[in-house]
């Protein structure tokens, strides 16, 4: 026999062999990913049914403490790196390294492979919202999935790639809400920064009629007056800003844009600064 077609065969098998090594090592790195990311939301993070609008808000910081406080140790963390970061590059599903690459001032994850050598940023996320409101009305979803099911808030998500800000929050909308925005109307109105966690950019628009569909992330959808707002219902504390904040600004032609910073302190303490 001619050694040629053998030699072809065993060279076909091994590059199908390592090719499926590669797409099982990044797959497995998604994975851990995907479940170290499930740590962030603990299921306590809103009790439900509590009967004082007190002890509701005091809850509702404590959890948002321990989720800040959670990711800021994850993040900051050496040790806990391995369950935040690819185990393996994201490229070639190598296994990767805890470095400070050269240049660079943090431990990063870095491929093994000096032919690949990608490096694995992570970055705090961008979220996008929109606060519309209809002739003194303003439009509210009750959320359908976690965290904080079945509590109230405008409609705000994740910004998606190759979006700008203010169409991932005309997106957003449509999507919660069924309410289509042109994103160029949309006005800028708050900044929070979740130190370590997110960066949220909050918009208004004044909507043309008061057409919703709830999507499949929300339960309800309705419009309310500001004084009809479920204050002790809402979602998030950064919900709370927003709305008191398009509250006093909604007879003002040109908002003030607010700025905010959520952070927890060296000594474990939940706080709001300005700006």
């Amino acid at each position: 026999y001619h050694p040629l077609p053998i030699i072809i065969f065993y060279s076909r098998h091994l590059y199908c062999r390592n090719y499926c090594t590669m797409i099982y090592r990044v797959a497995a790195s998604l994975l851990a990913s995907t479940l170290s990311a499930s740590a962030f939301l603990p299921s306590h993070y809103i009790s439900q049914g509590y009967r004082s609008s007190v002890l509701f808000r005091h809850q509702r910081r404590a959890c948002d403490t321990i989720r800040i406080s959670s990711i800021t140790t994850s993040l900051s963390s050496t040790s806990s790196s391995s369950s935040s970061a690819p185990s393996y590059c994201e490229k070639c599903g190598t296994p990767t390294q805890l470095k400070v690459p050269q240049g660079d001032e943090r431990e990063r994850h870095v491929c093994t492979d000096p032919s690949c050598g990608h490096i694995a940023y992570h970055n705090p996320k961008v979220v996008v919202g929109a606060i519309a409101t209809y002739q003194d009305k303003v439009l509210l979803c009750q959320r359908n999935i976690e965290p904080c099911k079945g509590k109230w808030g405008y409609c705000q998500g994740f910004l998606e790639l190759g979006e700008t800000s203010r169409q991932g929050a005309a997106r957003e909308t449509w999507e919660e809400a069924g309410v289509t925005v042109d994103p160029s109307k949309l006005e800028l109105l708050a900044i929070y920064n979740l130190a370590g966690m997110q960066v949220q950019l909050i918009y208004r628009v004044e909507l043309e009629n008061d057409t919703f569909e709830a999507g499949h992330e929300s339960s309800d959808v309705k419009f309310v007056t500001w004084d009809e707002i479920p204050w002790d219902e809402l979602a998030f504390a950064t919900v709370d800003w927003g709305l008191r904040h398009a509250c006093e600004m909604k007879n003002i032609a040109t908002p003030v844009i607010q700025e905010r910073t959520k952070l927890i302190t060296e000594d474990g303490k939940w706080e709001v600064e300005e700006g």
